[in-house]
């Protein structure tokens, strides 16, 4: 039968590779938890940028259509067709 009156090297290895590994999980569930984060903000910008772009795609397309074209003219600039005349109302303080 042995004696154990030294020290226990197998305790002391496998506390370390305990510690070594734990640190390494957590870190990583840190990075983790970064990487969603940053990819939640980009799913809101994405949303955002896809909104902005769909009306942006209304608006061209309004744009390319000539009676959006001649409503706007009338409205916005004051014009009118050949033979008439244009209205405009005045504004009271």
């Amino acid at each position: 039968m042995r004696k154990r009156n030294g020290f226990n090297w197998f305790a002391l290895v496998m506390f370390a590779m305990i510690a070594y590994f734990s640190t390494v999980l957590i870190s990583q569930q840190v990075h983790l938890s970064h990487v969603n984060e940053s990819q939640r903000i980009a799913d809101k910008r994405l949303e955002k940028a896809k909104e902005t772009n769909a009306k942006l795609r209304r608006e061209l397309a309004e744009l390319q259509d000539i009676n959006n074209i001649e409503r706007l003219a009338r409205e916005d600039l004051g014009l009118a067709k050949e033979g008439e005349m244009p209205y405009q109302t005045t504004v009271r303080p």
